[in-house]
């Protein structure tokens, strides 16, 4: 018997504390393989998100549409009579008056909804943009493969 079988009890027990003390030790540092690989499940996990949130709201692909239309429609009709109140005002030509205020404010307004109107393009734009991402990468990725 040798002495570490006679100190641990039997050889059975010094393999368990052996590979308890390995398995602590490769725990206890996150290597670049580990890391590439939880890269590549949280990818994987995205697309996959993304796939099943398009799937899943299609039968909105219709409101999207209706609220893009309507609210550009609102928009475009808000950048005519900001384009008309500014001409307008710009002829008059007679300092601050009631028109050109209205012009200034039309003009504030136009600023703030650009914003609005960019996030409804999106809105209406994104599901079909992510899906043309999501199938130009998997094409790649499968050509890499081959």
């Amino acid at each position: 018997m040798s002495f570490w079988s006679r100190l641990w009890g039997s050889e059975k027990a010094l393999e368990k504390g052996a590979d308890a003390l390995i398995k602590t030790g490769d725990a206890l540092f996150y290597t670049a393989e580990e890391k590439a690989q939880d890269s590549d499940q949280r990818n994987t996990q995205v697309r996959e998100f993304l796939l099943q949130w398009i799937k899943s709201t299609s039968g909105q692909n219709i409101a999207r549409r209706l609220i893009a239309i309507a609210f550009s429609a609102v928009y475009l009709l808000l950048v005519l009579v900001v384009v008309t109140l500014s001409i307008w005002a710009a002829l008059k030509g007679q300092g601050e008056t009631a028109l050109s205020a209205a012009a200034l404010v039309a003009r504030q307004l136009l600023a703030d909804l650009t914003s609005l109107q960019g996030l409804i393009m999106f809105f209406y734009f994104a599901p079909n943009k992510i899906g043309e991402a999501i199938a130009t990468f998997r094409g790649r990725a499968s050509a890499n493969k081959t």
